[in-house]
């Protein structure tokens, strides 16, 4: 009997699955894949995709490892859309469910910086997209333009479409199935902003009260502390009882109330028994995460404030943290215009011209009072500017 595997839920790559396993949300990554393939050792095996997609890198390297499989491997299909539809192609032998769907179009990212940087990204986009073709060329026999010109479209396919060109060996069930069927969402792909916000708030800053993950392992055990210090706040509630604002600190007095008692709760837990609790929580997490990331972009007019504004977010880094390296860069830069006006003026001889001192020292004193004076006026507009005039 061949050994059975189901990949549900979104493609992540090993380094993140944690957070999601953290959410309750199903993942596909390619570390369990490989594990369950070493552990058939040339079995035969089953492997059932039902998934809208995801990290594209990921969904490649569970396909060369399917295709590297050296037993029999026969792929059932229910659902693959984009990167999932990838992995679908490694199998030896692909079947799909007469209610299925499949999905082909083209790689999309995120992407800062100048016309160069956008230009590098669109070339690392085609150069994706060929690859991924590539997959799709080795399974149907198809041609290149062909298959690039499906992905242009985003093809959607029935399971009687995806036997007629190719990407199915055989329909589950029936050979006469339904041309029309429901389809469903795409994967539910965090977006990295909020991932690196997990990781630094959570991780960096002793969140968990078990031991802190690292970074390719199974993840954390999954419970917060709740007992840790945090603002205080309060907890409102509509008419029904469900609460409309929430924070750390009144999540802990509700969670207290509901169960009469003051312990950690699993996030599993919390998910099972107070859904419209644990939604508002990750609802709250990810409208704060985009708050964060408008008011950097913000700042990245400043001049020469696009790579640190491009850090501060990947390095989920606060607007106050991100205005002050700004401004430090800001009159290091001076600094550096001021050295070098120095240097062309040693070189001009300019320094060697006798210099009038003042005729009295009340009057140098005063000079260097008003430069002073003049240099912090300078450093605290420029910390305006960069609050939006606060």
């Amino acid at each position: 009997m061949a050994k059975k595997l189901k990949l549900n839920g979104t493609v992540v790559s090993q380094s993140i699955a944690w957070i999601y396993d953290w959410f309750g949300i199903a993942t596909i990554n390619p570390a369990a894949v490989s594990d369950f393939l070493d552990e058939a050792n040339g079995e035969d095996v089953e492997i059932t995709i039902n998934s809208g997609g995801g990290d594209v890198y990921s969904g490649a390297e569970i396909y060369t490892s399917l295709r590297d499989y050296h037993g029999n491997s026969t792929v059932k299909v229910v659902f693959a859309a984009s990167a999932a539809s990838v992995i679908a192609m490694g199998g030896k032998k692909v079947l799909m469910s007469p209610a299925g769907q499949m999905m082909i179009h083209n790689s999309s990212t995120s992407a800062w910086g100048d016309r160069n940087d956008m230009n590098d990204t669109a070339t690392m986009l085609k150069s994706v997209d060929d690859s991924i073709a590539n997959a799709y060329v080795n399974k149907t026999g198809m041609s290149r333009e062909e298959l690039l010109g499906l992905m242009d479209q985003e093809t959607w396919m029935d399971a009687v479409k995806a036997k007629e060109l190719g990407f199915v060996d055989e329909i589950m069930f029936s050979e006469s199935a339904p041309q029309t069927t429901n389809s469903a969402a795409g994967g539910q792909v965090i977006p990295e902003e909020v991932i690196n916000k997990i990781r630094n708030e959570f991780l960096s800053k002793g969140g968990f009260t078990s031991q802190s993950p690292a970074l390719g392992d199974g993840g954390p055990e999954g419970i917060i502390d709740l007992n840790a210090k945090t603002p205080s706040a309060s907890v409102n509630t509509n008419k029904g009882g469900a609460p409309t604002g929430l924070t750390a600190e009144g999540l802990k007095n509700q969670i207290s109330q509901m169960k009469g008692e003051n312990k950690p709760m699993d996030l599993n837990q919390l998910k099972n028994e107070h859904p419209d609790l644990y939604n508002q929580v990750v609802q709250e997490g990810v409208t704060n995460e985009r708050q964060r990331i408008t008011a950097l972009n913000e700042l990245a007019a400043a001049p020469g404030a696009v790579e640190i504004v491009k850090n501060a977010i990947e390095a989920g880094q606060t607007v106050a943290e991100a205005s002050f390296a700004i401004v430090q860069a800001s009159i290091a830069k001076k600094g550096e215009v001021a050295a070098a006006r120095q240097h062309d003026a040693q070189n001009s001889g300019v320094n060697d011209v006798p210099v009038q001192e003042s005729t009295t020292p009340e009057a140098k004193k005063a000079a260097e009072e008003v430069q002073a004076q003049t240099e912090a006026e300078e450093v605290i507009a420029e910390m305006k500017r960069l609050r939006g005039g606060k």
